[in-house]
């Protein structure tokens, strides 16, 4: 072992003597310290520092190359804060970056410290080390320890080695890992998702709409219509269908009708899809059309109206949720071990074309503070991904893991893949960990101290996501400021409510028994998180939040984001399409109050979402148009409320008042005014939500965005009107996102 020795110069002959060395002096360093890293170019200052990261738990591979990156979070045994000083113009812009605030809660790693090391005369914690070249083309380190460690520096403490060390943890055995490949059948098909569709065709999304019958459906229910202003309707000629009444009560006759003749053909073949959605969808589109045309000025106050009262009810659900939301989640202080010692623990890892982040996922499950013989992983790949598994060999597959090749078929999606391992699962618990997760170490034993607390109908554990590298760009700042008061507020209200819990894609614990009954995950639906946690709730089992982290990659490119938003919101817009075939079952089963959840918190979030773009482009014309008037000398109350007789305003009123009005339209005018700005208030409301409750602990340069968030949801309904579209066209089409692109681009 290389010893270091207090103000010594010392030669490293290679680059494991660096390694060593940095080890030693990370095994000394405790919250406060400051490490600073001195050298010429090439010197081992980042190798240094990624050994100091890799010895206290950190990922090493997740280290900033100091070129691209100013300051950089780790997460750690000991947080851990990476400053690149060498485009700093001096201390002053350390101030700039948070570094003091950041610092005083972890252990802090400066690179080209001379630029700033006048800010640290006098600190008590500061470790010096000094790296240079030898005259033989090897390097020399010079560490100069804080007052602390100077007495004892020359007997440096125990080493953490580049796997970590658990104590009571059983060292992991040498042998190679089993890599099992499920062949496909003899029609190419996946065996497992055959046997899924077979065992759940009502609820699964292998079919969607059915276009034959809502193409049908539209001229049925609009002859039910006609026919209903025949017989019972006034008026002769076309001034028959002016008895609106008449009209809208057939055209739901003509839905009830068709529904019927649904339900007869499925006892005749049981296979076949309920159509009862589709027929009140047309319904739907036939009496929106037809109060359209019936009279413009009432069609469009009857859209408003809708729209007013669904906006309305959303925005009311969502803040009561975020009101009732935000109590920590299940935790324990102390991770004793239970009676009978802890469970055989399933870590299903699906993973397609993740070359570039294998060996990063790999590193999250080593540092798992779980028995080693206790940890049943299975690596789930694709047989048409020839270079994740050599990425994920290269890298050393544990023995305690399996590498599962599931078949070259379809639907490609992380479902699919799920369901195989988890026939193949061995332990009582089960958890789902993506390519670029980085969980808590104690999470396993949260999440099983957890279900011992809970009653049987808990079989879901949802852990909190969060994002690593939030500082990465504006994009990035958005998205952790959504999922930080989504998992941290919204989900827990959602459960205070009682209503279906729609669950994150990733970090779910489940009892493996319960979630096996289940039939797992349905292969082709492509958000199949919301979809089990729907299915959860319909037959009694609930699903609580676990108060433990699981730290994520936040998209940082624009068009991969669209991509991964767009396939989950129409993924969400699937799921109601699955459960809103037989609705009078589906409100049987959820009961009033659920089902209204249901409603509120998957179909209307695509829905609304695509309709936000319309709404802020009107929103967007009419205060423009404002704004001109407004210039040219007129009164914003006299625009907004009273009548342009002259037609020289580019605006127009929106409340009507006064003795020439129509008493109907003008008290319609002031509802809907009043409700705009109820809706501007609900925005509001939202943008101040997310900058007080979307940081977390030790998360800067949140708050700035969050006054920005309106051009977010602009974004957010780009990727909705693409997310409807191909659940149109091609709804099991799984939009591969990007992993690791959080890291610069020369491979450090």
């Amino acid at each position: 072992m290389f010893t270091v020795l207090a103000m010594s110069v010392r030669t490293l002959l290679n680059l494991d003597d660096t390694r060593d060395c940095a080890r030693q002096v990370a095994a000394a360093l405790q919250v406060g310290d400051v490490v600073l890293l001195d050298g010429p170019l090439g010197a081992g200052k980042t190798t240094f520092t990624k050994a100091i990261v890799d010895a206290l738990g950190g990922d090493q591979a997740a280290v900033a190359s100091p070129t691209f990156t100013l300051l950089h979070q780790y997460q750690a045994t000991l947080p851990i804060v990476h400053v690149d000083a060498y485009r700093l113009s001096g201390p002053g812009d350390l101030d700039g970056l948070g570094f003091s605030e950041l610092a005083a809660e972890a252990v802090a790693l400066i690179e080209w410290a001379e630029r700033v090391a006048a800010a640290f005369t006098g600190h008590a914690s500061v470790w010096r080390v000094r790296l240079a070249h030898a005259a033989n083309g090897q390097r020399t380190v010079e560490i100069e320890p804080p007052a602390r460690c100077a007495a004892t520096w020359n007997e440096p403490p125990a080493i953490v080695a580049a796997e970590a060390v658990i104590p009571g943890v059983p060292a992991a055995p040498a042998a190679p890992a089993a890599i099992i490949t499920i062949p496909a059948d003899a029609d190419g098909r996946d065996p497992l998702t055959k046997s899924y569709l077979l065992d759940h065709r009502l609820t699964c999304a292998a079919h969607t709409l059915s276009w034959p019958w809502l193409i049908a459906a539209l001229p049925l229910t609009t002859a039910g219509g006609v026919l209903a202003c025949r017989y019972h309707g006034t008026g002769e000629g076309l001034t028959l269908l002016g008895d609106w009444p008449a009209f809208l009560l057939g055209a739901a006759a003509g839905a009830v009708v068709l529904s019927a003749i649904g339900s007869i053909r499925r006892l005749t073949r049981p296979t076949l899809l309920p159509i009862a959605q589709e027929a009140w969808l047309a319904t739907l589109l036939v009496a929106l059309l037809y109060v359209v045309f019936y009279d413009p000025l009432i069609g469009l106050g009857v859209v408003t109206a809708l729209l007013c009262s669904v906006y309305l009810g959303a925005i009311g659900f969502r803040l009561l949720a975020l009101l009732l939301g935000g109590r920590r989640g299940l935790h324990s202080e102390a991770l004793d071990e239970p009676a009978g010692g802890w469970p055989l623990y399933t870590v299903l890892v699906p993973l397609y074309r993740e070359k570039a982040v294998a060996r990063n996922i790999l590193a999250a499950l080593n540092r798992l503070d779980y028995p080693r013989d206790k940890l049943d992983v299975k690596f789930l790949l694709e047989a048409d991904d020839p270079d994740t598994l050599p990425a994920l060999q290269a890298a050393g597959i544990p023995s305690w893991a399996e590498v599962v090749v599931v078949p070259h078929a379809q639907p490609k999606t992380k479902p699919r893949a799920c369901n195989h391992g988890l026939q193949r699962a061995r332990g009582e618990f089960l958890v789902i960990f993506d390519a670029e997760d980085r969980p808590e170490p104690d999470q396993l034993k949260q999440a099983v101290l957890a279900f011992r607390t809970q009653p049987a109908k808990v079989v879901c554990l949802q852990a909190q996501l969060a994002y690593h590298n939030h500082r990465q760009n504006l994009l990035t700042r958005w998205f952790a400021m959504e999922y930080n008061v989504w998992f941290r507020r919204y989900l827990p209200g959602l459960a205070r409510l009682g209503v279906p819990i729609p669950l994150g894609g990733t970090s779910n614990h489940f009892r493996l028994t319960e979630l096996q009954a289940l039939g797992g995950w349905d292969p082709f639906n492509v958000t199949e998180d919301c979809d089990l946690g729907v299915r959860l709730h319909l037959l009694g089992h609930r699903t609580a939040l676990l108060d433990s982290t699981t730290w994520e990659e936040a998209n940082s490119v624009t068009g991969n984001w669209l991509r991964q938003r767009s396939r989950w919101l129409k993924g969400y817009f699937v799921t109601h399409v699955v459960w809103g075939r037989r609705p009078l079952w589906l409100a049987w089963r959820l009961g009033p109050w659920a089902l209204g959840g249901f409603l509120l918190s998957v179909l209307l979030v695509p829905l609304l979402a695509a309709t936000n773009l319309i709404l802020w482009g009107y929103a967007t014309l009419y205060a423009t148009l404002v704004a001109i008037d407004l210039a040219h000398g007129y009164r914003l109350w006299s625009i907004l409320a009273e009548r342009d007789w002259s037609n020289e305003r580019l605006s127009w009123p929106m409340w009507f008042s006064g003795p020439l009005e129509d008493p109907l339209f003008s008290r319609l005018s002031q509802i809907f005014f009043i409700a705009s700005i109820v809706l501007l208030a609900g925005n509001l409301a939202f943008i101040v939500i997310a900058g007080l409750s979307g940081r977390r602990p030790g998360q800067r340069g949140v708050w700035p965005a969050a006054l920005l968030l309106p051009a977010y949801w602009l974004l957010i309904s780009i990727a909705a009107w693409k997310g409807l579209w191909q659940a149109m066209v091609k709804p099991h089409y799984w939009e591969k996102t990007i992993h690791g692109l959080d890291q610069d681009k020369t491979g450090t």
